[in-house]
């Protein structure tokens, strides 16, 4: 049996055609049954006032002094329950100024030199010290895996996620 040209093209043609189909099914059914109920149930979560998914990534806008910390793990456990795993990334939006960013910046080498030391107490106590010389305030919380950071200045607002190894474990 003779294979023409335009019977290769007619099977190629409806190949192309099924993995279209197929792959505008799987982004509406994405759409419409994971990525809208999980922006509506984050968009319910204390602290949350907006929330939008794009591809891995979650992006929250916070409320003004709602607990960054309960509102980084809530959104990280809900979005895994919807998603069948962890997002690759977990935006909080700030709404800094260039004291804050600059602030932050500095604190990085301190948080740096805490995790590889163990040193967290002697780490928190800096960090504060810091943000009084800046007439900014902070509020540090810390679990085994974050280290949430909420800097105030003014109405400016930073929040920073920091992953850490507790014990210095990551720097041996």
């Amino acid at each position: 049996m003779k294979i023409s040209f335009k019977q290769v093209f007619v099977a190629l043609l409806s190949m192309i055609i099924t993995l279209g189909v197929l792959f505008a099914g799987q982004q509406v059914y994405r759409s419409a049954m994971v990525e809208s109920p999980l922006v509506s149930n984050l968009g319910a979560i204390a602290g949350v006032r907006q929330a939008r998914i794009q591809g891995n990534t979650v992006t929250v806008s916070m409320q003004s002094h709602a607990n960054l910390m309960n509102v980084y793990q809530t959104v990280e456990l809900k979005a895994t329950e919807f998603l069948g795993h962890a997002p690759q990334k977990v935006v909080i939006e700030s709404h800094s100024d260039s004291v804050l960013e600059q602030l932050a910046n500095n604190v990085a080498f301190v948080v740096a030199q805490g995790e590889a030391t163990g040193q967290y107490v002697a780490m928190k106590n800096t960090i504060a010290t810091m943000a009084r010389s800046q007439h900014a305030a902070v509020n540090m919380q810390m679990d085994s895996h974050h280290l949430y950071l909420t800097f105030h200045h003014h109405t400016a607002v930073l929040y920073d996620v920091v992953s850490i190894a507790l014990g210095g474990s990551s720097h041996a």
